[in-house]
C-alpha cells in the first residue's frame, strides 16, 4: 500500500491496527475496572470549601467579582421586570422547578427568565448569520429563516433541559442519601431528641456526605421552627425536592406524629425498605450489563479478537501471492 508515496507493507500495516486496537481495549477495560474513591471526592469537597472561606476573608478579587455579578443580575432584573416576567402562575412554577434543582434564590430565578427570553433572540440571530455565510448561494431565504427559527426553538427550551438534569441529578443525590439519614433520624429519635432537634441534627452530621440530604433537613428544620404548623414544614419537604421516597417518610412523620405512634420503629422500617430498594436497583443494573456491553464487544473486542486470530494467515496469503507474482514476472 502506498501512502504520501511511500510504499507501507501491508503487514505492518495490520500489526500497527491490532496494537492500536488492543490498546484502546486494554485502556477501557483498565478504566471500568478502577473502583470510585469517596475519599477524593470528599477531600476535593474540603479544599474547595476551605478555598471558599479564604476567599470570603480575603479582600478585593472577590469584591469586585461580586461587584459585577450583582451589577449583571441587576440588568437582567431590570429588564425582567419591566417586561412584567415575574408574577403569576408561570413564574411561581418556575420557582418550584429551580427549588427542585436546588437554586432557590430570586436571582437564579431573574436569570433563568432572562436566559429563557434572551436565548432564542440571540441563537436564532446567530444562526442566521451562519447560514447566510455558509449556506449555498441557490438555498432560498424561506429555508434560511426557517433554520434559525428552529434555531431559535431549540434555545428555548435549552435552560429547561439544563434544570431538568440538574433536578434529576439532585434528586438521585437525596435518594442515595436518604437511608443513612433516616439511619440518624432512628438514632436520634432512639436518644430522646424531638424531631425539630432530631431533623436539625441530622442535617448537621449528614452534610458532609450528602449536602443535598444537608440542604433539605436544614431549611425543614428551619420551618419548624418558624411556621405555625408543623405539618406544613413537612409538606413544603416533599414539594421541594419532588421525590416518592421523601413522600413516604413525610407521610410517615405526620402520621406518627398525628397518631402518637412509636417514630423510631417507623423509620427504621422505611430505612431497610429504602436499602431494599437501593439493591434491587443495583442488581437491575447488573442485569442489564450483558444487554450494554454487546455494542462495545462487536465494536472493539470481536475485530481485535479476529485480527489476532486471522491476521498471520493474512500476512502469510499476502507474502506468498507477492512470492508468485514475483516467479511468474
Amino acid at each position: 500500500m502506498i501512502i504520501n508515496g511511500v510504499e507501507v507493507p501491508m503487514e505492518e500495516i495490520i500489526v500497527a491496527a491490532t496494537a492500536l486496537a488492543t490498546f484502546l481495549v486494554l485502556f477501557f477495560v483498565w478504566r471500568s475496572l478502577l473502583e470510585p474513591k469517596p475519599e477524593a471526592s470528599r477531600l476535593k469537597d474540603l479544599k474547595s470549601r476551605r478555598e471558599a472561606l479564604r476567599e470570603g476573608l480575603l479582600a478585593s478579587t472577590g469584591n469586585n467579582r461580586n461587584e459585577v455579578k450583582q451589577t449583571s443580575i441587576g440588568a437582567m432584573r431590570k429588564l425582567v421586570e419591566r417586561l412584567d416576567l415575574l408574577r403569576g402562575d408561570v413564574a411561581r412554577e418556575t420557582a418550584d422547578k429551580l427549588a427542585r434543582a436546588g437554586l432557590r434564590t430570586k436571582d437564579a430565578l431573574v436569570a433563568f427568565v432572562f436566559f429563557k427570553v434572551a436565548l432564542p433572540f440571540l441563537c436564532g440571530a446567530i444562526g442566521l448569520i451562519t447560514i447566510n455565510i455558509f449556506a449555498p448561494d441557490d438555498l432560498a431565504y424561506i429555508n434560511r429563516v426557517l433554520m434559525a427559527l428552529l434555531a431559535a426553538a431549540a434555545a428555548f427550551f435549552l435552560p429547561d433541559l439544563a434544570i431538568m438534569q440538574m433536578a434529576k441529578k439532585r434528586q438521585k443525590d437525596l435518594q442515595r442519601g436518604l437511608p443513612d439519614a433516616l439511619d440518624l433520624l432512628v438514632v436520634c429519635a432512639q436518644a430522646g431528641l424531638s424531631l425539630d432537634s432530631a431533623i436539625g441534627r441530622v442535617a448537621r452530621e449528614i452534610g458532609f456526605s450528602s449536602p443535598a440530604i444537608g440542604e433539605e433537613f436544614s431549611l425543614t428544620a428551619l420551618e419548624l421552627g418558624f411556621l405555625p404548623e408543623r405539618r406544613q414544614a413537612l409538606e413544603n419537604l416533599k414539594s421541594r425536592t419532588g421525590l416518592k421516597d421523601i413522600q413516604a417518610v413525610v407521610s410517615t412523620l405526620t402520621q406518627s406524629e398525628k397518631y402518637g405512634t412509636p417514630l423510631a420503629y417507623a423509620l427504621r422500617v422505611l430505612s431497610a425498605e429504602f436499602r431494599r430498594e437501593r439493591l434491587m436497583r443495583a442488581e437491575e443494573k447488573a442485569a442489564q450489563l450483558p444487554a450494554i456491553m454487546t455494542l462495545p464487544l462487536a465494536l472493539f473486542i470481536l475485530p481485535v479478537l479476529f485480527m489476532v486470530v486471522i491476521g498471520p494467515a493474512i500476512i502469510r496469503a499476502i507474502a506468498s501471492f507477492s512470492g508468485a507474482k514475483i516467479g511468474g514476472k
